[in-house]
């Protein structure tokens, strides 16, 4: 075998090898277990993530029931970009949708900036609340779980400091106080001191990640992103969990990211 024909195979190999390894990284679904304590909380409080769906035609919807039925969460929540700015068939959504309604537990949904620029916006709505989701943008909502008071609050993608103001007007510091939010970045310029928790996604943690870097760019936080992927202490009373999401935006590349949800625990 000459130089050059080993040079050839050794580079199919290696373009076969990393298409396969991202085949995996978009289709294979990993938890994420995120563990937090607080003195609000009586009981333990299980919720399930769902982020950037993107209408991911890669997620097999089985196992990813089959993945919360043994979690057994009490509330699913939904932050936003379930579809993507192209989607024009919503039946994927819905039928991630009609799975999750299967759990038999509470869904909660905020919208992502991929459904504030996609024209079915007003249908996908309306068929996420035929199907029992709890639209809870612009809304400050509560939730009784076993002996536990959890105020979920729902900020839109475009969110300035009055829509905070309004938001968090009867905010109070018996509740457990959950602040759903698609991106990371404007809860964290207006943010209120009883927040407890602060669920976002929109990064996709960067989607492509280096070992010891991170995130490689995320929007609205440029290249190597402060607020990627993972749990941070925002201040002494907030913390803020950004989950990397289902789905991909602008090309299907993962890279040391594999898609996700996210399984979190507050004891």
């Amino acid at each position: 075998m000459n130089i050059r024909v080993m040079i050839s195979l050794i580079i199919l190999i290696i373009i076969l090898s990393l298409l396969l390894y991202n085949n995996s990284q978009i289709s294979n679904i990993k938890i994420s277990k995120v563990n937090i304590e607080s003195s609000k909380l009586k009981n333990s409080l299980r919720i399930s993530q769902i982020t950037d769906f993107h209408s991911n035609d890669k997620i097999d919807l089985g196992d990813l029931y089959n993945k919360l039925h043994e979690y057994n969460p009490h509330v699913i929540m939904l932050t936003g970009d379930i579809i993507d700015f192209k989607t024009r068939d919503l039946n994927l959504a819905f039928s991630l949708i009609d799975k999750l309604h299967e759990l038999n537990k509470p869904i909660y949904y905020v919208s992502g900036n991929h459904e504030l620029r996609n024209p079915l916006i007003n249908e996908f709505h309306k068929g996420l609340m035929d199907r029992g989701v709890i639209i809870a943008e612009d809304k400050a909502l509560d939730l009784k779980i076993n002996e536990d008071d959890i105020r979920i609050l729902g900020a839109g993608f475009l969110y300035e400091s009055w829509d905070y103001n309004k938001l968090y007007e009867d905010i109070d510091d018996i509740s457990y106080n959950i602040l759903l939010s698609h991106s990371p970045n404007r809860p964290i310029w207006y943010l209120h001191e009883e927040i407890d928790l602060i669920l976002s996604g929109h990064t996709h943690g960067g989607q492509i990640r280096l070992p010891f870097v991170g995130g490689v760019v995320s929007p609205g936080e440029g290249l190597f992103p402060k607020y990627d992927k993972g749990i941070m202490e925002i201040d002494d009373n907030t913390l803020l969990y950004i989950d990397s999401g289902l789905g991909n935006s602008l090309l299907p590349i993962r890279f040391l990211n594999q898609v996700q949800i996210s399984e979190i625990r507050i004891n």
